[in-house]
């Protein structure tokens, strides 16, 4: 736990918020609400992480989930961020999010220094959600590696959705560069709510040497073989389950390495679609905005989380930020390729850490792995 530090560079202003902490008074002010690293260093973590005590750290929406499935899905980069208080982080960068979904997926969640079990899992546990890891198994390395032969994917699932079956993880055939030692693959089980049956899978891409889909080609041919492989996994998956558990819908999440917006037809993620002929199988956040999807109120247009202007990351876990940022995305199975329902309503959202100024600006959080964007996605079967 980081401890308090008073470094006495900024004379307190009368208090927007007073922190009483013994017999001293912190006070949430203009010029913290602006400089997140300042007041970093003047609380403790603990209270950093407090949207009571700092107005300007900012929650995620709320959903209903009365008739409705939803799913979210993020990136937790190996817990890095979270190695000295899950719990706050988690607080914040999922937020009111995890209230309402139905399931939760991650991806690169390798056990740093034992989290898993102090972390993630305890934390969603203690709001009421049940893990699944590929089969059963949290990392199977038996040299003792972090990331070596590990999928580093988990499911959540919370109370009132019921876990009906867990398929077997199918590790990708195609893997380079980076992500040669790890067991990245798609992974995925069927869930029931309220008597309709619900598929979802999970997955991480291969990022090899440049990620999202940016022109290295030995990566980019991985990426279209991880893409073809689900694929065929996920169609296998149904047509062996469907006659006993007809799908309401399927659900896709992870992180692709190649981004999906909903502004462009032709973004990265849909050329990825293309390139392994499933764009036939899936809607994708471009066919969303047709569809009159409602989007969530932290979105900047084409679904995009990122926000322009100052948006400098400074943070110790800190990599990138603007475009380079890394989005989960959230695809949608079509009828017409799987079976199922056609979506009789959607909504759809990006959520990350976000330090919104008193005067409405926002900034990065100064402790967070902000180039990782998660997204949630809730949907009506239209049967």
């Amino acid at each position: 736990m980081k401890t308090r530090k008073n470094q006495g560079s900024h004379r307190m202003l009368p208090a927007v918020v007073a922190l009483m902490l013994g017999s001293q008074v912190w006070a949430y002010d203009a010029y913290y609400s602006n400089n997140p690293t300042a007041w970093y260093n003047e609380v403790a973590e603990d209270e950093y992480f407090n949207p009571s005590l700092t107005p300007g750290w900012q929650l995620n929406e709320t959903c209903s989930d009365t008739g409705y499935f939803s799913v979210a899905s993020y990136n937790i980069f190996h817990n890095v961020p979270f190695v000295y208080d899950f719990g706050d982080e988690m607080e914040q960068s999922l937020g009111k999010v995890t209230k309402c979904a139905d399931v939760v997926l991650y991806q690169e969640a390798w056990d740093y220094d034992d989290i898993i079990e102090d972390g993630p899992k305890q934390n969603m546990a203690s709001r009421g959600f049940s893990t699944l890891t590929p089969s059963g198994y949290y990392c199977d390395d038996t040299w003792g590696g972090i990331e070596n032969d590990c999928s580093g994917l988990m499911i959540f699932y919370k109370s009132g959705t019921t876990l009906v079956r867990e398929f077997t993880l199918q590790p990708f055939t195609d893997v380079n560069g980076t992500d040669v030692h790890k067991e990245k693959g798609v992974w995925g089980a069927i869930f029931a709510k309220g008597g309709k049956y619900y598929y979802v899978f999970d997955t991480h891409f291969t990022y090899g040497n440049k990620g999202h889909l940016e022109g290295d080609a030995a990566s980019d041919a991985s990426r279209t073989s991880n893409m073809k492989q689900s694929l065929a996994y996920i169609r296998n998956q149904v047509n062996a389950n469907k006659v006993s558990y007809p799908p309401s819908l399927i659900l896709f999440g992870g992180d692709f390495n190649a981004d999906f917006a909903s502004n462009n037809s032709y973004s990265r993620g849909y050329q990825l679609l293309v390139q392994a002929a499933a764009q036939t199988s899936f809607y994708e956040p471009y066919d969303y905005s047709l569809m009159s999807a409602v989007l969530g109120s932290y979105e900047t247009p084409g679904f995009q989380s990122n926000w322009v202007g100052g948006a400098v990351d400074t943070g110790p876990n800190g990599m990138a930020s603007g475009e380079k940022a890394d989005y989960d995305t959230l695809l949608l199975g079509q009828p017409g390729a799987f079976g199922g329902c056609s979506p009789a309503e959607i909504s759809y959202s990006g959520w990350a850490p976000a330090w919104k100024t008193t005067t409405g600006v926002r900034k990065w959080p100064f402790y967070t792995h902000s180039d990782h964007y998660g997204r949630w996605i809730r949907v009506k079967p239209g049967c």
